[in-house]
């Protein structure tokens, strides 16, 4: 999946054990660990250490994948892929300056605070797929793939503007406040209706997205190679189930001085807050619409080189070419991935060393970095025996004696037949 055009074994047919061929979950920060917010000291000096680490370029991910289906045939010099995956992500900015004005209050601080530091983009999505993978020569292996994405849920606010500003007054009194070129929007479907939503509603979804992935090999002699992809060139127009809140405009106020109800008439009490919440609404009001908007699915770049070296293994189970290009047992290689998400840069770089034994046991461990931890260890094991293919990926390995030092954890599994 990471790759329409490897050249991997081409059988007669392959089948995915029904959402237990591929089954991933990554979850991580770039900032923050458990332990920097429960330990042995006073959990209040340790927010205020946590706000003052952080940044606004800081962001939460999550990414979550299953495979429902997924197969394979080959037919003459093609082979054809297809199948069904089920997948949820999410990055969440975090808005520094709105953390602190939660946490401290703004009462004394004489400081503005940036709006628009709320940035945060979800989806969660179903995504149909049917690829073709063509062996050009005994060099080249070319290979696209073809996506019908379908949706109900999905959230997103980016690209808001807006400022708010504290300051005293001159007798020390009064807290003058503003909030300036305001253009905060928040889009989202399915959030309206949902308690309805069903397994059903979930899988199939009421909007609709197309999608491409690209991908190649080349071998530039019998040891080394060469692999890139491009995943998920694609969106999703969401037009049934949509909310979209604006607000806009400009608002200044000088605070509010207590005022004592004439209970004998009959007045009821007024609040600091229900007045200043009468007046916000009036000089900013929201805007609530049910138009439709575009989701531009995160795009992924993959690039691999890889050296083969070592005993000989005999065929690899794993990317087996009919020119017999592979020579070792042992593979050296750097793979590179980047992906821009809600604005915020995903990297890896890593290089990993595999080892085959017994042609049924594969080994991989990995070193690298990448946008939440420096440096990353990570290893694979797989396991090739008759027709079945069963496969284990472990990433943060460094941090396993103690994951509450973790700003990051991934995991992956799959099982697969192969006829």
């Amino acid at each position: 999946m990471l790759n329409p055009g490897a050249a991997y074994e081409k059988t007669n047919f392959h089948i995915g054990v029904p959402i237990l061929s591929n089954v991933y979950a990554s979850v991580g920060n770039t900032v923050l660990n458990v332990d920097n917010l429960f330990n042995t000291r006073d959990f209040n000096v340790n927010v205020a250490e946590s706000l003052d680490r952080i940044s606004a370029k800081d962001f939460v991910a999550f990414n979550q994948k299953i495979d429902l289906i997924n197969f394979g045939w080959k037919r003459k010099s093609i082979y054809y892929t297809a199948g069904v995956y089920q997948e949820s992500d999410a990055v969440f900015n975090f808005p520094k300056d709105l953390l602190e004005l939660a946490y401290f209050g703004n009462a004394g601080q004489n400081r503005s605070y940036d709006i628009g530091q709320i940035n945060f983009r979800g989806n969660l999505q179903t995504v149909f797929h049917i690829g073709i993978n063509q062996q050009v020569n005994d060099d080249l292996h070319i290979g696209v793939r073809g996506k019908l994405y379908t949706s109900s849920v999905n959230i997103k606010s980016v690209g808001n503007t807006g400022h708010f500003v504290s300051k005293e007054n001159e007798e020390g009194l009064l807290l003058n406040q503003s909030i300036s070129n305001l253009d905060l929007r928040f889009q989202s479907t399915g959030f309206e209706s949902f308690d309805e939503l069903t397994p059903g509603n979930i899988l199939i979804g009421s909007n609709y997205g197309l999608g491409l992935d690209f991908g190649l090999s080349y071998y530039f002699n019998d040891r080394l190679e060469f692999t890139g992809s491009i995943l998920d060139l694609g969106f999703i127009h969401f037009s049934k189930d949509t909310r979209q809140d604006v607000y806009q405009g400009f608002f200044e106020y000088d605070g509010l001085s207590l005022q004592f109800p004439d209970f004998q008439n009959g007045d009821d009490l007024i609040t600091y807050y229900q007045n200043l919440g009468d007046d916000i609404e009036t000089n900013l009001p929201e805007e609530i619409t049910s138009g439709s908007y575009m989701y531009m699915q995160p795009t992924k770049i993959n690039l691999g080189l890889s050296y083969n070296f070592g005993g000989e293994a005999g065929p690899c189970n794993c990317r087996l070419k009919s020119s017999g290009k592979r020579s070792g047992n042992q593979t050296l290689s750097l793979h590179a991935f980047s992906m821009v998400s809600a604005g915020n840069l995903f990297y890896s770089l890593n290089g990993m060393y595999e080892r085959s034994f017994w042609k049924v046991l594969y080994a991989k461990v990995s070193l690298g970095i990448d946008q939440f931890n420096r440096p990353n260890y990570g290893g694979g094991l797989a396991l090739d025996v008759w027709k079945l293919n069963l496969s284990l990926n472990v990433d943060r390995l460094n941090h396993f004696n103690n994951i509450y030092n973790a700003e990051a954890l991934t995991y992956q599994f799959g099982l697969n037949l192969k006829l």
